[in-house]
């Protein structure tokens, strides 16, 4: 007996296997790193050695969401990991900037896995121009120019990005999606 199937069918049935596959081997993957590490960290880089070419990030995601325990269990663990204040000289990807920074307001998008924070930056911080002059200014005396400002702000948010990037999204699967900030006085 034959069954046949349009190509259409065959390609939606094919990428149904697939990704079944695929978030089959990344949970095994997963188990054996908190087996032998005692704890897992999310690499997005992981599934592309796999073979996995999605595209969507946030599957990848979601998968390891699901793993860790499901979204309220990582949500609560994301609060736990932005109650302190972050400094960027811990982190040697913060270029010229040096401030310290802490999460006032997270609001949470579950069906879309991410969480968007408020921060403030301490008003003590500064960025040195290195492809410039080498000089340091203070980030609330540059917040004042604002023919300048938006290009200062903009390095800001990716700085915050990246930090919280490597501390909440690799360790929860959670996606910091929008970053708003102020400076303090």
């Amino acid at each position: 007996m034959k069954i046949l199937i349009s190509q259409n069918q065959y390609k939606l049935l094919k990428e149904n296997t697939e990704e079944e596959f695929f978030k089959k081997a990344l949970f095994k993957y997963w188990q054996r790193q908190l087996e032998k590490e005692g704890s897992v960290e999310l690499d997005i880089d992981i599934a592309n050695h796999m073979g996995y070419k999605t595209k969507y990030f946030s599957q990848i995601n979601e998968w390891f969401i699901e793993f860790m325990g499901g979204w309220d269990k990582m949500l609560s663990e994301t609060k736990k990991l932005l109650d302190r204040t972050f400094n960027t000289k811990d982190y040697d990807f913060s270029g010229g900037y040096d401030f310290r920074f802490y999460v006032d307001i997270i609001e949470d998008y579950e069906e879309d896995s991410y969480i968007r924070v408020y921060c403030k930056i301490n008003g003590d911080g500064e960025v040195t121009l290195i492809m410039n002059n080498m000089e340091t200014h203070k980030l609330s005396e540059l917040e004042e120019d604002e023919g300048i400002w938006w290009e200062f702000s903009s390095e800001i948010m990716d700085v915050m990005l990246d930090i919280l990037t490597k501390e909440i999204t690799t360790k929860t699967g959670i996606i910091i999606g929008m970053i708003e900030f102020l400076i303090e006085s």
